[in-house]
């Protein structure tokens, strides 16, 4: 029984483990190239040629555009907060 439990609360811990690993993503919400960030590590407010509509959308943000996850594409920002 004790084996049993051992091996329960690893799979436990395990599965907690490979679930939070993107605890951290960046989400954008966009519309008409407007786009607000959370949690913003390089912007929380900025402004993009991109129109892409989002809604909580995981993004990678950098210095100078972010990239969204989902489609691949770069967003280039020219004005942000």
């Amino acid at each position: 029984m004790e084996i049993n439990m051992k091996k329960f609360l690893g799979i436990v811990l395990l599965t907690f483990m490979l679930s939070t690993e993107n605890i951290y993503a960046d989400t954008a919400t966009c519309f008409a190239g407007e786009c607000e960030f959370f949690p913003g590590i390089w912007y929380e407010y900025a402004e993009t040629i991109c129109m892409d509509n989002l809604m909580m959308e995981e993004v990678d943000q950098g210095p100078l555009g972010f990239t969204i996850v989902e489609t691949g594409k770069y967003c280039m920002v020219f004005n942000e907060r």
